[in-house]
């Protein structure tokens, strides 16, 4: 319920057209590199605009047909700023593109905001204890380097076929809380702290430490990929790590943005240990259908 209001609260300030920000608050945005991703990067746009990013810093890199037909719109409205880059040289220590790009967002775009993610579109930062937006948030963070955000992670459901909904009304077989998998954390980085990524899409090297230590949701220290327990109270990144066996195959044809191929025992491994039931999940889902048919009818 903690989860709808917060997503209920959003759409409020949606409708009321409350993309400027309010006077106070740190302002958000997210970088991505992604590929062949099209049908799937609008729900997740929409979304995170609804819970208060302001901007999404898009890298395609290689999309056929091109990441743009999807998200002309948000482009025209200055919402998203989409690069192609299809040949991006790997990060030293690394074997695809998205860790060297996500230092060039670092470099360009940091200053231009208080906070930055770096999340790929099969995750979905979910506000889990009634706070309305991610600024109101990250207000409680703004003394640190960052926020790293853990994940919940998702199966497949036995599903085989992508179902007609979106990813967050469809999927509800989720890990346990305690699930070492859920250790697993992303950054959001304080522009004014950050140095630039690491040899992963996890973490990030920040400058004066502690005076700028990314911390969890509880303002504990954690330093590297993962923290030692899931801190899931607060905020969750939810990862549909493999969605449909239809989806997953996609998946694997197209790889990961850091040069890994998944095979098909990966699914038979996320669907061995998601098999608790995460309520929140599917019902925010809804309201997100409901922001979806909204932004079509603008």
């Amino acid at each position: 319920m903690k989860a709808r209001l917060a997503l209920l609260l959003a759409l409020g300030a949606l409708l009321a057209a409350a993309a400027t920000g309010e006077p106070g608050l740190p302002t958000v945005a997210i970088c991505v590199a992604i590929k062949d991703q099209n049908v799937d990067v609008r729900e997740w746009i929409i979304y995170h605009r609804a819970i208060g990013v302001r901007r999404f810093y898009i890298f395609d890199t290689g999309s056929k047909p091109p990441l743009l037909d999807a998200v002309q719109d948000f482009v025209q409205e200055g919402l998203v700023h989409v690069e192609v880059e299809a040949h991006a040289r790997p990060k030293p220590g690394t074997h695809g593109p998205q860790v060297a790009l996500y230092d060039r967002c670092l470099r360009r775009w940091a200053r231009h905001h208080t906070f930055m993610a770096f999340i790929d579109t099969d995750e979905f930062l979910v506000l889990r204890d009634g706070t309305p937006t991610l600024p109101d948030l990250l207000k409680d963070y703004v003394a640190h380097g960052g926020l790293v955000v853990n994940w919940e992670v998702f199966g497949s459901g036995g599903l085989l076929v992508r179902p007609k909904g979106n990813s967050m009304m469809s999927y509800w077989r989720c890990s346990p809380p305690d699930h070492p998998e859920n250790c697993h954390v992303k950054s959001i980085v304080r522009g004014a702290c950050a140095l630039e990524a690491s040899t992963d899409p996890h973490h990030f090297f920040y400058k004066g430490i502690p005076d700028c230590a990314p911390v969890n949701s509880r303002h504990e220290l954690v330093l590297g990929p993962k923290s030692k327990t899931p801190a899931l109270e607060r905020i969750a990144l939810y990862h549909y790590a493999v969605k449909s066996l239809d989806d997953f195959q996609q998946k694997m044809a197209r790889g990961s943005g850091m040069g890994n191929i998944k095979t098909i025992q990966f699914l038979e491994y996320v669907d061995n240990f998601t098999l608790s039931y995460c309520p929140d999940a599917l019902d925010v889902g809804l309201q997100l259908s409901t922001l979806m048919a909204l932004q079509s009818a603008l």
